[in-house]
């Protein structure tokens, strides 16, 4: 699966390879370690997450909507409780954890597709309780695992686990859809790691973002390029180079993820700054074992 994901092998029964839009699905090795119970519950599983205290049994999903947002869900109910019991539905959805990779990717994910680039992310390695009960099976990923759903919603009302396939986010691994009360402690990086600004790609590429800072934009020089209304800078033209040398050192199903990871008002304020984030993000994929030696030290909070 790993050679089909990075299209270098097409399936042998279709032909079809990673790219297409009818590839196949899909589905765990049976020789998954995580088919086996007890292996689930002795598995350190990992999450990504912007929350620097996740998770968090005080969470309030009310501290972040508006107070006209508030009306609205109070008057979704003819009893004025609809607030109250939409808030309730958000505590008691189901948390998410999965492989290491699974997690990196799940932020990439975020960055690029939910306008993430500016939050800080924090890696989290979970440890689940020894009696956390287990719906059988790995599951299908369906549409809506990724919402805001609840276990009873995906069949396994009776447990604190369901495993399923995970299609989007290191793929074919099995991820895991799991109660609060499942979890049993944590332990958390702030991610990425901090690079050294002494760095020397990081200092070629400070000076490169300074000196396109200091030119107009390029001439267009064809005819689609004159029909745009707003041409891209010169610095954010280098800007996105640097992404572009920084993505070709990684796995080619992660690489469209690099893209326009930089608020360009903010290249040259710190010049510095956004080629160590893309260093320090890549580092988390190329050079996974730093991450977990640092978890090592840090010591496991309990939920």
């Amino acid at each position: 699966m790993g050679r089909f994901h990075q299209r270098d092998e097409a399936c042998l029964k279709c032909g079809t390879n990673c790219e297409a839009e009818g590839r196949p699905d899909f589905w765990a090795a049976q020789d998954d370690p995580s088919h086996d119970d007890s292996k689930v519950r002795e598995t350190f599983w990992y999450h990504s997450s912007t929350h620097p205290n996740w998770p968090d049994r005080a969470f309030d999903p009310t501290a972040t909507i508006t107070d006209v947002t508030k009306r609205r869900l109070r008057g979704t109910r003819s009893d004025g409780r609809g607030l109250e019991r939409w808030a309730a539905r958000q505590k008691a959805k189901a948390l998410h954890l999965g492989t290491y990779e699974a997690a990196i990717e799940n932020m990439f994910r975020r960055m690029t597709d939910q306008n993430g680039t500016d939050e800080q992310f924090y890696l989290y390695r979970v440890r689940l309780r020894s009696h956390a009960s287990i719906e059988p099976g790995v599951h299908p990923e369906r549409a809506n695992i990724m919402g805001d759903v609840q276990l009873a919603e995906l069949g396994a009302a009776g447990s604190d686990i369901l495993r399923y396939v995970n299609t989007h986010e290191d793929p074919s691994s099995v991820s895991l859809a799991v109660r609060l009360e499942a979890i049993l402690a944590v332990q958390v990086l702030p991610i990425p790691l901090p690079v050294s600004a002494g760095d020397a790609w990081v200092s070629a590429a400070a000076t490169r973002l300074l000196d396109a800072a200091s030119r107009p934009a390029p001439e267009p020089k064809t005819k689609l390029e004159r029909m745009q209304r707003h041409r891209p800078s010169a610095l954010s033209i280098e800007a996105s180079k640097l992404e572009e040398e920084v993505a070709d050192r990684l796995p080619f199903g992660l690489r469209d993820r690099f893209h326009r990871l930089f608020d360009e008002k903010n290249l040259t304020a710190e010049p510095a700054a956004f080629p160590s984030k893309l260093i320090g993000l890549a580092a988390l994929v190329n050079d996974p074992l730093v991450v977990l030696e640092l978890l090592e030290t840090v010591p496991w909070r309990e939920v």
